[in-house]
C-alpha cells in the first residue's frame, strides 16, 4: 500500500517530532515497504538528522510515520498488548514509566544495557523483542501506518519520564506462566516493591501495581489480603522517604546537614567531609555496622587519592565531632581498631548529641 502525498502533516505529529528532536533523540522518517516501517533515507545510522531532512521525505511521500533510533535505549516491544504479558515483563525488567501502544502490541521504554546483550525472549516462546542500539529503531507515538493502524502514547511521554535502566540479568524465579507458589509471593512482592518505588507518586499507587503482580503472578491470589499488600507498600515508600532503600551502586547514599554543619567548623572540612562521604558509601547502609580503617589498604584500592597523614587528620576530626566512633580497641597481632558510624541530631536549642545510627533507625522503623 502506499501512502499519498499529503499537503500538510497534522499539528499533534509535528509537534511530537519536533518536541523530540528538542530533547536530543535522534529521528529517522519512516515510510517505504508495505507496511511503511522502513526508512526514507539509505545512511540513517551517523549523526543525528536535523528536523528538516526528517519531515521533508514525510511532505514528499505522504507518509505519516517516524522512527526513534534506540541509541542509549532499549524498547520491549511485545507483539501482543495483554495485561497479563506487560506486568509479566515489568515484573522482569522493572516498570516503564513510557509506554506505546501498537496496532497490535506495546512498545515499554527504558535506558540501554551497559555491556550486557539482551535475552532472546523469542526463544523463551514469547512474543517480544528487546531492540537496543544505534542500529535499531522502532516506530515512534502519534504515527500512524498506510493501513490506519495507530501508535498511540499510552502511559508517560519520552523525553519528559525520566526512564530506569532495563533490568538485563533480573528474572523472574518462575517462568510467566508459572505461577509463584504461596511460600514465595511476600519475598518476590517486597523485591517488586523495591524496584518500583522510584517511579511512582505514593504508596497507593504502588499498592495497585503490586496487586497487579499479584493477581497476574501469583498462586491463588484470593488468598493474599489487600492489607498484606498495603503493608508492603507502606514500608517500602517509608523507607523510600527516608532514603533506606539500597540497590547496591543504583542507590543513593544519604548525608546530613547537621554533619556538613559540623565539620565546616574544621580547618581540613574538605578531607574530614571526603572521609565522611566515604565511610557512607562504604558502610552507611547497615546499621551498627563495624569496619577497620585500614588507609593505605584503601589508597591501594583507589578508593581516596588522600595521603595516609590526611586520612589520619580527617579520621580524628570525624571522631571530635562525634560521626565516627571507636566500636573495638587494637590487639596487637590479631585485631584492628573497628569504628561505626554515628549521627547528630539536635536537641532543643543548645547544640546536638550523638545517637547511634542503628538504634535512630531502629526507632524509626518502630
Amino acid at each position: 500500500m502506499t501512502a499519498l502525498r499529503k499537503e500538510h502533516l497534522p499539528d499533534d505529529f509535528r509537534n511530537e517530532l519536533a518536541r523530540l528532536a528538542r530533547a536530543g533523540f535522534p529521528l529517522l522518517p519512516l515510510g517505504g515497504g508495505a507496511d511503511g516501517k522502513a526508512p526514507l533515507l539509505r545512511a540513517w545510522a551517523g549523526p543525528a538528522l536535523p528536523l528538516a531532512r526528517i519531515l521533508a521525505p514525510l511532505y514528499r511521500s505522504g507518509s505519516q510515520l517516524y522512527g526513534i533510533r534506540l541509541d542509549g535505549l532499549a524498547v520491549v516491544d511485545c507483539d501482543d498488548d495483554s495485561p497479563e504479558l506487560v506486568a509479566a515483563m515489568e515484573a522482569r525488567f522493572g516498570p516503564s514509566p513510557v509506554h506505546v501502544k501498537t496496532p497490535r502490541g506495546r512498545h515499554l521504554y527504558y535506558r540501554a544495557y551497559c555491556g550486557e546483550k539482551p535475552p532472546n525472549l523469542r526463544g523463551e516462546g514469547l512474543p517480544i523483542d528487546i531492540k537496543t542500539g544505534a542500529r535499531a529503531y522502532v516506530v515512534g507515538a502519534r504515527s500512524v501506518r498506510p493501513d490506519g493502524g495507530i501508535y498511540r502514547p499510552a502511559k508517560g511521554a519520552l523525553g519528559v519520564d525520566a526512564l530506569p535502566p532495563l533490568r538485563a540479568a533480573q528474572k523472574l524465579p518462575y517462568a510467566v506462566a508459572e505461577a509463584i507458589p504461596v511460600g514465595h509471593r511476600h519475598v518476590v512482592l517486597v523485591r517488586e516493591a523495591v524496584a518500583m518505588v522510584e517511579y511512582v507518586d505514593s504508596a497507593d499507587e504502588l499498592e495497585g501495581n503490586l496487586a497487579v503482580v499479584r493477581d497476574d503472578l501469583c498462586h491463588d491470589p484470593g488468598t493474599m489480603p489487600d492489607s498484606e499488600l498495603r503493608a508492603i507498600a507502606a514500608w517500602t515508600w517509608r523507607a523510600r522517604l527516608e532514603n533506606r532503600i539500597f540497590k547496591g551502586r543504583d542507590s543513593a547514599v544519604s548525608l546530613h546537614r547537621l554533619a556538613l554543619d559540623a565539620l565546616r567548623r574544621w580547618d581540613n572540612e574538605t578531607d574530614a567531609i571526603a572521609l565522611y562521604v566515604l565511610l557512607l558509601d562504604m558502610h552507611g547502609h547497615t546499621p551498627g555496622k563495624r569496619f577497620a580503617l585500614d588507609f593505605k589498604a584503601m589508597r591501594a584500592a583507589g578508593l581516596t587519592k588522600l595521603s595516609v597523614p590526611r586520612l589520619r587528620a580527617a579520621r580524628r576530626t570525624l571522631e571530635a565531632v562525634g560521626l565516627v566512633r571507636l566500636a573495638g580497641k587494637h590487639r596487637a597481632g590479631s585485631v584492628h581498631q573497628t569504628f561505626t558510624l554515628a549521627r547528630l541530631r539536635p536537641v532543643g536549642d543548645d547544640g546536638a548529641r550523638i545517637v547511634h545510627i542503628g538504634k535512630l533507625i531502629r526507632k524509626m522503623q518502630g
